[in-house]
């Protein structure tokens, strides 16, 4: 019964947050166009110097941004070599992924949608995985706050790596 409730729990949760990566990615799209198509038909400026008036306004914006926020979003290697470092990525930063994410792809940055959206991605994805760890390894895991959402890093660290779910187990 329990792995049949694991089961359930990550269908339904990979299939929100396969939701979520497809709406931040439609959400791109729509910013992208309303920047670059809609505001530039309002502005009374002609079209050559229409990206010095996006660009310079937004790389203020972005600049002011990352000073604050730190370096964001991270790159696919960052996000790659993390994993394979620590094994985990940090979702507890998904925000900043997500803000600096949009408003540099709005303001033409060629950073690509994918940078984020890995973040964001890898970023629930580890986060479903401690979940999955943290049910699959507690023998006291009350089946009425299955779908809590908090997770407890104390609760976290005792437990192995959500790698070790899907070791062979060797027999002698």
């Amino acid at each position: 019964m329990k792995k049949l409730n694991i089961f359930y729990y990550a269908t339904i949760w990979g299939f929100i947050i396969g939701i979520c990566c497809a709406t931040y990615l439609n959400l791109i799209n729509f910013i992208i166009n309303f920047v670059w198509h809609v505001l530039f038909d309002k502005l009374p400026v002609p079209s050559q110097a229409l990206p010095f008036f996006i660009c310079i306004p937004f790389g203020f914006i972005i600049g002011i941004l990352i000073k604050r926020l730190g370096s964001y979003p991270l790159t696919i290697e960052e996000v790659l070599m993390s994993v394979k470092q620590e094994g985990k990525i940090n979702y507890h930063n998904w925000w900043k992924s997500l803000t600096l994410g949009l408003i540099s792809l709005a303001a033409g940055g060629s950073i690509g949608p994918e940078a984020s959206t890995t973040v964001l991605g890898s970023g629930m994805v580890n986060w479903l995985g401690d979940r999955l760890r943290l049910i699959a390894y507690s023998s006291d895991w009350k089946w009425n706050h299955f779908w809590d959402t908090i997770v407890s890093k104390k609760q976290l660290k005792k437990l192995p790596k959500f790698s070790s779910l899907f070791k062979p187990e060797l027999s002698n």
